[in-house]
């Protein structure tokens, strides 16, 4: 045993310089990664063509989204690094995106353009990564500009988001490489860690369509107490559909025009129509994998009350397990989703019934 004052050579640091101090990293370190995210916000966003000859928008015309400026980019982040390998990635971040959308005809003439800002009030760690507000704003507004501005809102808004995702994405995946312990120098952002010649690095793949293992399906009804032409209208109608969903849509009657709802959350087409009896429709999810598409029929029929009432059946077909970001039983959130944000607030809003589900 060492005497008082001469402790064992092997623990003495004071001699080691930078290199004594946190070893191996086990005390609270933390690096600050807002430069970085302003680096990225603003190679993602300044002077970048998002969509260039999109066929998505008004028929007949093609359509060009340029992100022209980040106009504003504050907060905080941080990677902070604890008992040596565990790592917590932090951010809360204010930001705002200048776009122009452009529509052409097929002689590549500018037929209608507008201008506007993506306003991104709270980018955080406390909500889902892609659950952050985006609120669109336009320069001008009116009947000239209105397609343009539509287009901003429901593929535009869609866009951005994914690519605010795939920032925070890449900072949590090099999440190791930014955070070094006190006194080492942490390697640069992109720098990918050799490998050995037999041995290449390894990458994370990018999210997959799901197999047909993982495609599941659902089924939901409710009794309302309004007949099935009323609850027709809901799906049907802008104003109505607006009026429970609390955001902005397209919806209608026309097999083959485009379906958007929560503002773009959800994606698709009508397929097929039945007046006051039938709705089917290609639907998907944008935070679903790229390229999967469920098949969803709504069916409306007099409830067993007789006259008056209606029963309505929603079966979702091609449903992922998982989300283009990891989460999984989406079934079951769809699920959710169904009653109790169509059923139970189409109930609430009209007084079509009771809520059931909420």
């Amino acid at each position: 045993m060492a005497k008082f004052g001469e402790s064992d050579p092997r623990w003495k640091v004071k001699d080691l310089g930078d290199q004594g101090k946190n070893v191996n990293g086990w005390h609270w370190s933390e690096k600050d990664t807002f430069p970085y995210f302003k680096e990225q916000f603003t190679n993602k966003f300044d002077d970048k063509i998002v969509f260039e000859g999109a066929t998505d928008g008004p028929t007949g015309l093609s359509c060009d989204l340029k992100a022209w400026k980040l106009d504003k980019c504050t907060g905080e982040a941080s990677i902070t690094r604890r008992k040596g390998n565990k790592i917590i990635v932090l951010y809360e971040i204010e930001a705002a995106v200048k776009w122009e959308v452009t529509l052409k005809n097929s002689a590549g003439e500018t037929v209608e353009t507008s201008k506007g800002t993506y306003d991104m009030p709270c980018i955080d760690t406390v909500e889902d990564i892609d659950g952050f507000e985006i609120q669109v704003k336009y320069n001008k507004t009116g009947k000239e500009m209105q397609a343009a501005n539509d287009y901003a809102k429901t593929k535009g808004q869609a866009a951005v988001r994914k690519m605010i995702v795939d920032i925070v994405l890449q900072l949590k995946e090099e999440a190791g490489q930014q955070v070094a312990p006190a006194g080492e120098k942490p390697p640069a952002p992109a720098a990918a860690k050799p490998a050995p010649a037999a041995a290449p690095a390894a990458k994370k793949a990018p999210a997959k369509a799901p197999s047909s293992s993982d495609i599941r399906s659902i089924e939901v009804s409710s009794n309302f107490a309004a007949p099935p032409r009323e609850l027709f209208d809901c799906f049907t109608v802008p104003q109505k559909c607006m009026a429970f969903t609390q955001s902005r849509c397209q919806v209608g009657t026309t097999v083959g025009e485009p379906l958007m709802l929560f503002d773009g959350a959800v994606m698709g087409k009508l397929i097929e129509c039945v007046p006051n009896e039938k709705l089917v429709y290609d639907w998907r999810q944008t935070a679903w994998c790229e390229g999967v598409m469920s098949k969803c029929t709504i069916t409306f029929d007099q409830g067993e009350d007789g006259e008056g009432t209606s029963k309505v059946t929603l079966k979702q077909t091609g449903i992922p397990y998982k989300d283009a970001h990891g989460n999984d039983d989406m079934p079951n959130v769809v699920q959710e989703g169904w009653k109790r944000n169509f059923f139970d607030r189409i109930k609430m809003v009209f007084g079509f019934g009771v809520p059931e589900f909420s």
